[in-house]
């Protein structure tokens, strides 16, 4: 309207009204609050044309023109006042601002005033209505358009190729093979992934710039965001890519501009209309109708995964890039040198994150970092130098905050903000099948994890729902400082409270729960539960997925004084008269012992011999129920050093405690028990016969009764007593008791499987290959229903069945087994990969195949030194030393037989106790090298 005004000042005030209006159809979010003031401001325009269209300025009154002076001063007050609001927003378009009611109804009350002097001056108002003024400005702006020349409209400039792109030869040609074919395309991935600049190369391509030529069109649409858009509003930056005039029917118009001839048009950052608050359903069809046409391709770049329903695409889901592509793009920017480890794992600190690796880069190169520099800056402030730059394509901030305030999300409301800030804050995410178990009584649970997975904030992992790292630091800093106050982050300790003995959950969501503890137990009302939820836990790791942990310096770091948890009347007449907190330091220290077993069993003897020494002090600090305590830790102390193969500390170690508990005041009599069943264990294990009547007291005693687990070890125990005393029908009928005990609990199924594998040892040695088959069918049938097959004792389960194989000849069946069994196995380095490794040696030399053999021997002595096992250190250095007699270097024979004598006194055992255990564990009585040496045979003496 303003180039129809020969008035200055009415051209200003009429330009300042459509920057308002401009502002708040772009910007604002509660666009209808403004409907009044927007109809208020066109009715004013039109009084102006009508009051300065005729006359010339020397004819209008003063009273106008002082009118209009006025009217420009508040319209540009106005102004001024959205523009400021604006600006302190950050990221005006992407965040959704307001402005409240009350101002703006007083901003419409300050124009009635100029309204109604216009009315008394011009007598307008009461002549004619706004739809006659809007008429009248209709007829007027027609015939003066009729007359004037047609603009020449030209295309968009299309974006070059970028200068630096690296790693996605393979998505370009995809893309430029499928659209090459007039096939739709989606570029499918989370923020500042690169798709752009993907849909910029393809573009750009020599294939598709032949076959479309001049006909290949980019719109744009990163500068908006779904709450901008409209139907008219995508028509019209359509349109405008494609040189059409927006004074026509547009969307016609570009319907028969597409028909004309083959056409490629690619629509960047399409979830902005693919998601919009408005319009979304008419767009689609829009899209769908401009790709009905066999003439037309279309490339779209997007976060959602949510496209146009009636046309078939090619997805194609845009990774991360690859270690060298990512370590390349980086030094494309950044020319110093950077030592490659250094550099890759700086960069896979960001999931070599394109944009992030860019923004490192650019962050780096500006303030002159050198290598060090950039490292010691990345690790003080890793969020900081991901949110430089502006816009969707160069901000971490904007390009996240613009997926979260698109409306598929907002509609969804506090939930979906609240479980991303969960998946956030949990290293592993949250698994996608246990999302109702772990949020019960939150209906739409489901519907929101779907909804961040197709705006391309979270991905799945396997079967986890997780972000990328970028992700993840920025919602670490702007939105979990306070996750305590999160609802959901209860309802997750809760779900792993509840499970923190059930092996396959803890297998799986370990690095969870560990993390979620590591928090949990600073709270002083919770810290009681809460170390005891970690000793829990850790001994279920120990027994699925052994590994480090960094519980300890949390632990240590803990001050049972400031707990508030409550205790029991029980423990109150316990403790008495000493302080409730002492209940909370017994809970500590057993926590420290809990942590100390797991890194005896993973091979950390010296921190597991500090932390237990911490776990004592405290302990014994606490008087009698700490003592009692000491009791149990002995026994589970003494377990593992059986376990690891020192018999002779085993022994004077359960020996010790059960002295001390002979001068208690009622000791556990269940924690006696135990003590007694591994002294006697470790007896047998040492070579002292008749052990069995020792261990079948203790199974039979009343104190265990409740204990079906303790009752089935125990008679398993029994079972190789009788073994080794060479009763093996006896012992067939305790390792069938000890299925019996097992049989009664559900989850024990490691010990029912034990028991199985005894069985299947006295069929082995009774020379009964019929029922030693069908035991190991039965055996395998079992493993494999396990709920993970990939915790440590299956694979140690399946070699010991491979190793039965092997000694009955069918050593093909047993490497097929035994190959991924020490593949898993040494996933998680302990006991059960020492065993995978030792057996699969014993089918190789059964097999004949001594070089392999020797290999997985020397393998499992490197293994066994990491976790200071020495039984089977003993075993492989003497397997060792018969392949080293086969090939007649008896020199090197001796020195595996030395170590093997000196293994055996640090075990406590002679050399004939050597295999005490499972037939498979022995060599063939063909290798006698290590009986010859024994016996001083003159061909070790050279």
């Amino acid at each position: 309207m303003t180039e129809r005004l020969p008035l200055e000042i009415a051209k200003g005030v009429l330009a300042s009204i459509s920057g308002i209006l401009g502002i708040v159809k772009n910007t604002f979010a509660n666009q209808d609050d403004f409907e009044s003031l927007a109809e208020q401001c066109q009715m004013i325009g039109l009084v102006i044309w009508r009051a300065t269209s005729g006359p010339t300025e020397r004819e209008i009154s003063s009273t106008t023109l002082r009118a209009l002076a006025e009217l420009k001063s508040s319209v540009d007050g106005i102004r001024n006042a959205v523009e400021e609001k604006i600006k302190k927003n950050v990221g005006s378009k992407v965040f959704n601002v307001t402005i409240n009611q009350e101002t703006i109804l007083q901003w419409k009350n300050e124009l009635d005033g100029f309204l109604t002097l216009f009315n008394t001056e011009l007598n307008i108002s009461a002549n004619l209505k706004l739809d006659e003024l809007l008429a009248s400005f209709q007829e007027f702006r027609a015939g003066v358009t009729s007359n004037l020349q047609p603009t020449v409209q030209v295309p968009d400039e299309l974006p070059v190729r970028p200068k630096i792109f690296v790693g996605r030869d393979d998505l370009v040609k995809n893309t430029v093979l499928s659209l090459v074919g007039c096939q739709h395309v989606a570029l499918i991935g989370p923020g500042g992934m690169g798709k752009s600049s993907i849909a910029r190369a393809v573009l750009n391509d020599e294939a598709l710039s032949v076959k479309f030529q001049e006909r290949r069109f980019f719109v744009r649409f990163d500068d908006l965001d779904p709450a901008q858009i409209t139907f008219g509003t995508f028509l019209d930056r359509v349109g405008r890519a494609m040189a059409i005039s927006t004074l026509a029917n547009i969307h016609s118009l570009i319907t028969k501009a597409l028909s004309t001839s083959e056409t490629l048009l690619v629509l960047d950052n399409a979830e902005t209309f693919l998601d919009a608050a408005v319009d979304a359903g008419r767009i689609a069809d829009a899209i769908d109708g401009f790709g009905a046409r066999s003439n037309v391709a279309i490339l779209l770049t997007t976060r959602t995964s949510v496209l146009p329903p009636n046309l078939q695409w090619v997805r194609l889901r845009v990774p991360a890039l690859e270690e060298n592509p990512a370590c390349e793009a980086f030094k494309l920017l950044y020319t110093p040198s950077i030592e490659s480890s250094t550099l890759i794992k700086l960069l896979a600190a960001v999931d070599f994150h394109p944009l992030s690796i860019n923004l490192l880069a650019q962050a780096a190169v500006q303030n002159e970092w050198s290598p060090e520099h950039l490292v010691d800056a990345w690790d003080r402030q890793r969020s900081v130098l991901l949110e430089v730059g502006d816009g969707k394509i160069q901000s971490i901030a904007v390009t996240i905050e613009t997926s979260l305030n698109s409306p598929s999300v907002l509609k969804l409301g506090d939930t979906i903000r609240q479980l991303l800030q969960i998946i956030a804050f949990l290293p592993q995410g949250v698994d996608k099948r246990r999302l109702t178990d772990m949020f019960p009584g939150i209906s739409d649970i489901e519907s929101c994890a779907e909804a961040l997975c197709k705006q391309s904030l979270a991905y799945l992992n396997g079967e986890f729902i997780t972000l990328l790292a970028p992700i993840r630091l920025y919602m670490a800093k702007r939105y979990n400082t306070n996750i305590v106050n999160n609802p959901l982050l209860e309802k997750v300790q809760s779900y792993y409270k509840a499970h923190v003995i059930d092996e396959e959950i803890v297998a799986q969501d370990d690095v969870n729960i560990e993390h979620v503890f590591t928090r949990w137990v600073g709270d002083p009302a919770a810290m009681k539960e809460v170390f005891r939820l970690i000793a829990r836990f850790l001994f279920t790791l120990f027994d699925c997925r052994p590994r480090p942990v960094a519980l300890f310096p949390v632990i240590r770091a803990l001050n049972p004084e400031k707990s508030t948890s409550s205790v029991s009347c029980m423990e109150s007449l316990m403790l008495f008269p000493k302080s409730k907190s002492v209940a909370v330091s017994v809970e500590k220290g057993y926590c420290l012992f809990a942590i100390s077993t797991l890194m005896r069993w993973i091979g950390q003897i010296l921190e597991a011999e500090a932390v237990l020494a911490e776990a004592r002090t405290l302990l014994l600090e606490a008087g009698r129920v700490g003592r009692s305590q000491l009791l149990f830790i002995d026994w589970v102390v003494a377990s593992v050093y059986s376990g690891q193969g020192h018999y002779k500390a085993a022994e004077e170690l359960s020996h010790s405690a059960l002295k001390r508990s002979s001068t208690m005041f009622r000791p556990d009599p269940a924690v006696v028990t135990y003590l007694r069943l591994e002294l006697t264990r470790a007896r047998m294990l040492r070579g002292t016969p008749g052990t069995s009547k020792d261990i079948l007291k203790a199974a039979r005693s009343r104190s265990i009764e409740k204990n079906p687990a303790i009752k089935s070890f125990a008679w398993f125990i029994a079972g190789f007593a009788e073994i080794n005393d060479g009763h093996l029908d006896l012992a067939k009928q305790y390792f069938q008791e000890a299925q019996t005990q097992a049989a009664a609990d559900k989850e024990l199924g490691q010990p029912f499987a034990m028991a199985l594998g005894g069985l299947v040892d006295v069929a082995v040695r009774q020379g009964n290959q019929v029922e030693s088959k069908a035991l190991r069918t039965q055996a395998l049938g079992l493993i494999h229903q396990m709920p993970d097959e990939t915790i440590p004792f299956v694979s140690e389960a399946i070699a010991l069945v491979a190793g039965y194989l092997s000694m009955e000849g069918d050593v093909e069946q047993a490497r097929k087994l035994v190959g991924p069994a020490v593949v898993n196995a040494l996933k998680h380095m302990s006991g059960p990969a020492v065993v995978s490794t030792y057996l699969a040696g014993c089918v190789e030399l059964i097999g004949g195949d001594l070089a392999k053999a020797g290999d997985y021997f020397r393998q499992t002595v490197e293994n066994c030194i990491l976790v200071a096992e020495v039984i089977f250190r003993a075993r492989s250095e003497r397997a060792l030393g018969e392949i080293a007699v086969v090939k007649k270097d008896f020199k090197a024979a001796r020195t595996h037989f030395e170590a093997t004598t000196e293994l055996c006194v640090t075990i406590g055992i002679p050399a004939d106790c050597l295999y005490r255990e499972f037939t498979c564990y022995m060599l063939s009585e063909t290798f006698d090298g290590w009986k010859l040496y024994q016996e001083g045979h003159p061909m070790f003496r050279t």
